[in-house]
């Protein structure tokens, strides 16, 4: 036997006329007020209807009165929830009517109606869409409700989708409590730094271009600050992207030193310390990778040279150093570069000061997608600090350290122990054979002044390749020049390697010039083949023409079958050995614009032999 409610009920369905409908309706409302039958008919003729105002005062009464709700109830609280997430212009008519209903909801209602649908939903990322939902739409209620929406994120992590969460956490969860600080426990609080720090680096990672790499940074440095705010840590330095990181490195010390007693700030110079380790590793990283001439290249971190002379003795590499070594730098490669360098070297040392803290940067460093800039700095690290075999070790470690990138660290390894080797000289000419085909530019400084140790960040150009290897040899020959009696050969291979920078090697030819004259003769017969430089031509020309005395110089080896070797002499010369001078200076001079560099590399590949003589 069917009840009164439901016959009611049914006489309300099948009523043509929405008038009578209603007046049905009513009537039941009157006298069934708790049956939840009559209620949600009730609700559903006002959602026919479309009246929004009708439709929300049924629905309110239905949340506020039943507290064991039906399927039906749920499967709308569903609808009207999953409606409200949608993004304004996706919505469609079907969901236009709750969105505009819910605007009817009074506050308390409404707050209710998402707080029920959090706690009657299993899935722990609906439930943290809902609250996401609850905190957008009653900011009030992120200091009470916040907290579990972030422990639930947390916790989220360790599912099957904790990119899901990850996402929520850092483009949701995060901006709405920026303004709003809740209280919360430091162990959460750690851990949404690092999810958020974990995001984005993954970001900045994947951002190839670089381009949008300091808005993610701005980012960061804003959940630093908001960690920070909510553990009533000192604060710490906001992003600015002119700063150099030196400032930030003096902050970070400066808090360091005021907090030294006690354990409790340990997190804060922790996670202020790892961000600007990351911070400068990442500017590290974008400037040794520049464009030059439309081509990326990369820069090495390689041993530098100092001036040399007779009086002067340079620092043995395996002893310690008094001042840390200063690092050059070549356009585009900014200074920048080396600051960064620096203070990620620094942080990395404060880092592993600590034991414990040691240990959360490694699991860190395991989460962060830098394996490529951690590797490359880890081995830029050694040789900054002249480990020469860690360095060697961490070698294979580089990614893409391959052929040319290899050998020439392998080079700026060798030349870290002292003068060049076989070894050493086996990796030049190992570098030749495979120069890049960008050319590039000679390296300005790539000797400098002084004793202290010197680095330098070499474009691997085909240029400052040539470049780099040419001075590590000009480096172990020039010490010959002050031996008593140094060899022509010495000499004429000193003088094909000095024109690669002249005139910065102006006072190598110059003492070179001057052994020529005090020895009154000088036979290189490489001379046709690869002295060019107009200045080392007139020198010579200035011998021949002196008034001081006679010169013997031998350029050639044409052999006559009457004379033998013919030797170019100052005096008593016949004709036919004007004329051969002659020509061989007008010949050397016509080749005064060829590439120099070209040059000297094809010297050391197919002059070797005599080098190596020179040298060893």
């Amino acid at each position: 036997m069917i009840s009164e409610e439901k016959y009611i009920i049914s006489q309300a369905q099948k009523s043509a006329d929405k008038y009578t409908a209603k007046a049905w309706i009513i009537t039941a409302k009157t006298l069934y007020p708790n049956n939840f039958d009559v209620q949600f008919e009730a609700y559903k003729l006002e959602k026919a209807a479309k009246n929004y105002s009708e439709a929300a005062k049924c629905f309110s009464y239905i949340i506020l009165t039943f507290q064991n709700q039906p399927v039906e109830l749920w499967n709308e609280v569903s609808e009207l929830t999953a409606a409200l997430r949608v993004p304004e212009n996706e919505i469609s008519l079907a969901q236009e009517f709750y969105v505009k209903m819910f605007e009817h909801v009074s506050y308390d209602v409404q707050h209710k109606i998402l707080l029920l649908t959090v706690n009657n939903t299993d899935n722990s990322l609906e439930q943290c869409k809902l609250l996401l939902l609850l905190l957008r739409r009653f900011p009030q209620a992120i200091p009470t409700h916040s907290p579990q929406l972030l422990e639930m994120i947390a916790k989220g992590m360790v599912s099957h989708a904790p990119e899901k969460y990850q996402e929520m956490l850092v483009e949701e969860a995060l901006p709405l409590i920026y303004h709003k600080t809740p209280e919360l426990p430091s162990t959460l609080v750690c851990r949404i730094f690092t999810i958020s720090l974990e995001f984005y680096t993954k970001q900045i990672f994947e951002d190839e271009s670089g381009i949008n790499s300091y808005d993610v940074w701005k980012q960061i440095f804003q959940v630093l600050a908001l960690c920070g705010k909510i553990m009533n840590w000192e604060a710490f330095l906001p992003f600015n992207r002119s700063w150099s990181k030196d400032v930030y490195w003096q902050k970070l010390i400066e808090i360091a030193t005021t907090n030294a007693s006690r354990t409790s700030e340990n997190k804060q110079i922790f996670f202020y310390t790892v961000t600007l380790f990351i911070f400068s590793l990442h500017e590290y990283n974008i400037n040794i990778n520049q464009k030059i001439e439309d081509v990326e290249v990369d820069f090495a971190l390689v041993e530098g040279f100092r001036e040399w002379s007779k009086d002067s003795s340079a620092i043995r590499t395996h002893e310690q150093p008094i001042e840390p070594p200063a690092i050059s730098v070549t356009p585009p490669c900014s200074k920048e570069a080396t600051i960064a360098f620096v203070t990620a070297a620094h942080c990395w040392q404060l880092l592993n000061s600590h034991e414990q803290s040691t240990l959360e940067i490694s699991q860190l460093l395991i989460k962060l997608p830098l394996s490529n800039w951690f590797s490359r700095f880890i081995h830029d690290l050694a040789v900054y600090f002249g480990h020469h075999e860690e360095a060697r070790k961490l070698l294979g470690d580089i990614d893409g350290c391959t052929g040319l990138s290899f050998n020439i660290r392998s080079l700026g390894l060798i030349l870290n122990q002292g003068q060049l080797t076989i070894q050493g000289f086996e990796c030049i000419l190992k570098i030749l054979q495979e120069l890049p085909q960008i050319s590039g530019n000679l390296v300005e400084n790539m000797t400098v002044a002084g004793q202290q140790r010197h680095l330098l960040l070499l474009p691997l150009t085909q240029k400052a390749i040539i470049q780099y290897c040419t001075r590590a040899i000009i480096n172990s020959l020039n010490r010959k020049i002050f031996e008593s009696n140094c060899p022509d050969l010495v000499l004429g291979n000193l003088l094909v390697l000095a024109q690669l920078e002249y005139p910065r090697e102006s006072n190598l030819a110059e003492q070179i010039f001057t052994i020529i004259r005090s020895k009154r003769s000088f036979s290189y017969l490489l001379f046709p083949n690869y002295i060019v430089a107009v200045d080392f031509i007139e020198e010579f020309m200035n011998i021949w023409n002196s008034n001081h005395g006679e010169f013997i110089l031998e350029f050639t080896s044409t052999q006559t079958a009457t004379s033998g070797t013919r030797r170019i002499g100052t005096r008593g010369a016949d004709k036919g050995v004007k004329e051969d001078f002659k020509h061989i200076i007008k010949q050397q001079t016509s080749r005064c614009h060829e590439d120099i560099s070209v040059l000297i590399a094809k010297f050391i590949e197919q002059e070797h032999l005599s080098l190596i003589q020179s040298m060893f």
